[in-house]
C-alpha cells in the first residue's frame, strides 16, 4: 500500500475517489505520508501532549500544528492535489491531533446511543447522495490493533446502518491513512488497551457550504501564522460561500478500495430505535417545525 516520496501508488482501481466516497464511503491513503515523517510528528508533539496527559481525550489545534511545522508537512503537494480532486474549492473544517486514553470500556464519542455508531449530525443538512460533500482523513500516529480504539466505518451506510452489517476497521502501523465520508455511520471503538492512541484528523468540504468552525480562534490563529498563500487558502474564512477552485485543483484520482474486515455487533431493536431517532430529527429540522 505504501509508496516512496509522499506520492500515491499507481492504482489499478478504475473508479475515482469521489465516486467511491459517495458510494462505499471509504478509501485507503496509506503511503501518502511516509512513516518516517509521521514518526517525526510524534516527536514534535510529545511534549505538548505530556502537558495535557490527564485529559481522557487531549486535542491539539491547527495553530499548534502550524507552530511545530506539522501543518506544512500534512499539506504537501500530493495531499493538496488529492484533497482538491474531491473538493476543488476545499476549505478545512477540522485539522487536529487527538490522543485518547487507554483502559476504556465505551466509545468516547456518542457512547449513549448505538454503541457509539453515528453519522456526523452537522453534515446531514448538506448531505448529497451522489457527491461526498463532507470528508475526513485519518492518519495513525500510533500503531492500532483490535483493542486499541480503532476507527470503524460502515460502508454503504448513507441511509441507515444494519444490525450485523459490514465494518471496515482502521488497524495498522504508524502512517496508516484513510479518507472517509462523514455522512456515513462510523464510530471510535473503545480503547481497551493500555496505551494512549494518537491520530491526526483533517476534514474538508466545499468552500461554498456553511462552515461554523473555520471562524474559530484556532483557525484564525493558524491563518495569521502561515506565510504560504496556498496553505492560507485552506483556512481562509473569507472563502466561505465562494466556489473558486484552489490552485491545486486537479482531475479526480483513482481510489483504493478497503474491503470489510468484520461485522458490527448491533442488535435489530437497537438499529430500529436509531432509525426512529433519525426520522424524528429530520421531521423536527424541517422549516416551520419550530426547531
Amino acid at each position: 500500500m505504501e509508496s516512496d516520496g509522499g506520492e500515491l501508488d499507481v492504482l489499478t482501481e478504475t473508479r475515482t475517489l469521489p465516486e467511491v466516497l459517495a458510494q462505499e464511503g471509504i478509501a485507503d491513503l496509506t503511503g501518502l505520508w511516509p512513516v518516517e515523517q509521521v514518526e517525526s510528528w510524534n516527536q514534535r508533539v510529545d511534549s505538548l501532549f505530556a502537558e495535557i496527559a490527564d485529559q481522557p481525550r487531549a486535542v491539539l489545534g491547527p495553530d499548534q500544528l502550524v507552530d511545530v511545522g506539522i501543518f506544512h508537512e500534512m499539506f504537501i503537494e500530493p495531499a493538496r492535489r488529492l484533497i482538491a480532486s474531491v473538493h476543488p474549492s476545499a476549505l478545512l473544517y477540522h485539522c487536529h491531533c487527538y490522543e485518547t486514553a487507554g483502559g476504556q470500556t465505551k466509545s468516547h464519542i456518542n457512547e449513549q446511543r448505538l454503541d457509539g455508531w453515528h453519522r456526523d449530525y452537522d453534515t446531514l443538512e448538506g448531505f448529497a447522495k451522489n457527491f461526498p460533500n463532507f470528508v475526513s482523513i485519518f492518519i495513525l500516529m500510533s500503531p492500532v490493533g483490535d483493542d486499541d480504539g480503532a476507527f470503524e466505518f460502515a460502508p454503504n451506510s448513507a441511509d441507515r446502518i444494519s444490525a450485523g452489517g459490514d465494518v471496515v476497521q482502521m488497524v495498522g502501523p504508524v502512517g496508516t491513512a484513510v479518507i472517509w465520508n462523514r455522512c456515513y455511520y462510523h464510530r471510535a471503538a473503545p480503547n481497551r488497551g493500555p496505551r494512549r492512541r494518537r491520530i491526526l484528523k483533517i476534514s474538508t468540504q466545499p468552500a461554498g457550504l456553511a462552515n461554523e468552525l473555520i471562524g474559530t480562534d484556532e483557525f484564525k490563529s493558524a491563518y495569521s501564522k502561515l506565510d504560504d498563500p496556498v496553505l492560507k487558502a485552506l483556512v481562509d474564512e473569507r472563502r466561505v460561500g465562494t466556489s473558486e477552485p484552489l490552485s491545486d485543483a486537479s482531475a479526480p484520482v483513482e481510489a483504493r478500495l478497503m474491503p470489510p474486515t468484520g461485522r458490527n455487533g448491533l442488535s435489530g431493536p437497537a438499529v430500529a430505535m436509531d432509525r426512529l431517532h433519525m426520522a424524528g430529527r429530520r421531521l423536527f429540522s424541517r422549516p416551520g417545525s419550530g426547531s
